[in-house]
């Protein structure tokens, strides 16, 4: 598998802190700035009380060659790539990095962090090719991972912009102990030119964003308005226990866009 409440105060009151180690992979195309947060302390249950309550680093990257942004992210001793972004919900789904022996929270209510990340998220590579898609009423195959722990019905589409019929499926689901939604996509192509099979695609204000480039010269694909897919998406985010909330916002590392 390729791998992927409170209020704030101002950013010159808050305590002052080390400078943050970049939580993208090394290898990330493009990157945005990091954003290190306090978790809230009732939300860290795995503390003692008295307890200074965790720092929380977010940064927004992108795979070269790829449309979909996410969002990096270490909190103590765990961490990950593949966050995903949620603007209109104002938080951060974690993707997999479970610590053993705690209860898991894979959802980050950001709140005054939000503004930070929309500036880079999910438009870190703002003019992408796309593809225009209209919906089929037609049975199509699961391209979902195996392992997926939750899943919903796939869709299938055409890619109206072809001059010959591509189908395109894709299919909502969440890794196990993650709270990031993905949306895995299979575009077929009847006269056997290319496949395309990828896992992470990300939805943003729908359009699908990929993970990696296809064949095509395209790296979204801009879904029919109503088409029931944002739905489905966030049906799946995991509502157990109380989500983590960050408290205030300690430092961003403010920088241009990093070509690596």
């Amino acid at each position: 598998m390729e791998r992927p409440d409170g209020g704030s105060r101002s950013l010159a009151d808050a305590p002052p802190v080390a400078d943050p180690e970049s939580p993208a992979p090394p290898d990330a195309d493009v990157v945005g700035p990091t954003v290190v947060c306090r978790l809230h302390r009732r939300e860290c249950d795995h503390r003692r009380a008295g307890d200074t309550p965790p720092v929380l680093t977010l940064q927004p990257w992108t795979p070269r060659g790829a449309a979909a942004t996410y969002v990096a992210w270490r909190v103590d001793d765990c961490g990950g790539h593949f966050g995903v972004f949620d603007r209109e919900r104002e938080r951060v789904l974690l993707g997999e990095g479970t610590p053993a022996g705690r209860r898991w929270r894979p959802v980050v209510e950001v709140g005054p962090a939000t503004e930070f990340l929309a500036r880079a998220t999910p438009d870190l590579r703002p003019s992408v090719p796309r593809a225009e898609a209209t919906s089929l009423d037609t049975p199509t195959r699961h391209p979902k991972p195996g392992d997926a722990a939750e899943w919903a019905d796939p869709r299938a589409f055409t890619l109206s912009s072809w001059t010959r019929p591509v189908t395109v499926a894709v299919q909502p689901w969440r890794p196990l102990n993650g709270g990031a939604v993905y949306v895995a996509c299979r575009v077929d192509d009847p006269g056997e030119r290319f496949s395309y099979h990828g896992w992470f695609g990300t939805l943003d204000a729908g359009v699908v964003r990929l993970g990696r480039r296809p064949a095509p010269a395209f790296v979204a694909i801009e879904l029919d308005a109503g088409d029931g897919l944002a739905d489905d998406v966030a049906a799946l985010v995991p509502d157990r226990g109380s989500t983590r909330v960050v408290s205030e916002v300690l430092a961003v590392e403010d920088g241009s866009e990093r070509q690596v």
